[in-house]
């Protein structure tokens, strides 16, 4: 009964868009679990497991205490009812509180060496698909890691790579994919001419070519050259705005300016080096409260890095800017 009139608005027509830029289930071995913060302490896991239980057949639900705090976990039998709800009930208020609702990601401690594996060339993705989704879809052969590429600018430029661990996978897995959709994109799907994904691609303009991942700061601050203080955060939904980014990341340090120019990345400029190597550190990989999607945090190019920063006195306009002031008046003065 505490739950009915919440249930009837979730159920309202027009409360689930089909596309509302969450992925789409496109095999059947995606991820069915979905991690919830922000949870009320009179939301108990009987009334959590109605709440999410509204969009499909619930198999498991569990509350308990995490490193970040309170967290429930809700296991769905279909990757299209967890997909329904993580859309619906991410930022909606219950009881009092704001749900902040993700897929919940287990992060791989190493990187899986791929010398080995067979590398697929992945054409025709746009913004829409990330590295995330792009291994969702290719996971059912065998996939170990995926590759978007990008411009200078953070910008995909249409094309990526995933890598299979066995021939056989791989070739099927272009046979079975080529011409396909995903996230509404019909994917060009062929095994690749190029050398394998884990050999470092070509660095466009000054950007580091993806150093291994690191959570040692340290480690990090040395990838990158010393007056670089610019993290490129990929891997966005395209909903997040300035103010989410700045709670995600101002614990690391003084943040200089924000800027979300793309719909799947953003750059945060900090006053020094050594907090935006501690923000790459900690945030690669996670999913911070009130986002959906486990952040792919790098250096940004030195090119993007040279945001104009908010601090600096805006510049003197060249002499004579205004013109000459009228008969009898006072030169202008200079802002």
């Amino acid at each position: 009964e505490k739950f009915s009139e919440f249930s009837q608005d979730l159920q309202a027509p027009g409360t689930m868009q089909a596309d509302s830029g969450f992925r789409v289930p496109v095999n059947p071995h995606q991820n069915k679990t979905v991690k919830i913060t922000g949870i009320s302490p009179m939301v108990d896991e009987s009334l959590l497991t109605e709440i999410f239980g509204a969009f499909g057949t619930v198999t498991s639900c569990k509350i308990q205490q995490d490193p970040t705090g309170v967290a429930g976990y809700v296991d769905y039998s279909e990757y299209s009812d967890a997909s329904a709800a993580l859309a619906a009930l991410n930022g909606r208020e219950v009881l009092g509180s704001v749900l902040g609702v993700a897929w919940h990601v287990v992060a791989r401690t190493e990187k899986e060496d791929t010398t080995g594996h067979i590398t697929v060339f992945v054409g025709n993705i746009g913004d829409v698909i990330d590295e995330y989704s792009l291994y969702e879809g290719f996971q059912q052969y065998n996939c170990s890691d995926s590759r978007i590429i990008r411009g200078d600018d953070g910008r995909c430029l249409g094309y990526g790579f995933v890598t299979i661990r066995l021939q056989e996978d791989a070739n099927k897995c272009v046979t079975e994919m080529d011409g396909t959709r995903l996230l509404g994109r019909p994917l060009r799907v062929s095994l690749s001419r190029t050398p394998r994904l884990s050999a470092p691609p070509a660095a466009h303009g000054n950007r580091p070519a993806d150093p291994p991942p690191s959570t040692d700061a340290a480690v990090v601050a040395r990838q990158a050259s010393g007056t670089n203080v610019t993290v490129h955060v990929g891997n966005l939904l395209g909903t997040e705005s300035e103010e989410s980014m700045r709670a995600a990341f101002s614990e690391f340090g003084q943040i200089d300016n924000i800027r979300v120019p793309g719909k799947n990345f953003g750059f945060v400029a900090y006053v020094n080096h050594e907090s935006a190597a501690a923000a790459i550190a900690a945030r690669n990989g996670q999913t911070p409260h009130g986002f959906t999607r486990p952040l792919r945090c790098t250096w940004a190019s030195e090119r993007a890095a040279a945001i104009p920063s908010a601090r600096a006195a805006p510049a003197a306009p060249p002499a004579g800017a205004y013109g000459p002031p009228p008969p009898g008046m006072m030169p202008y003065a200079m802002p």
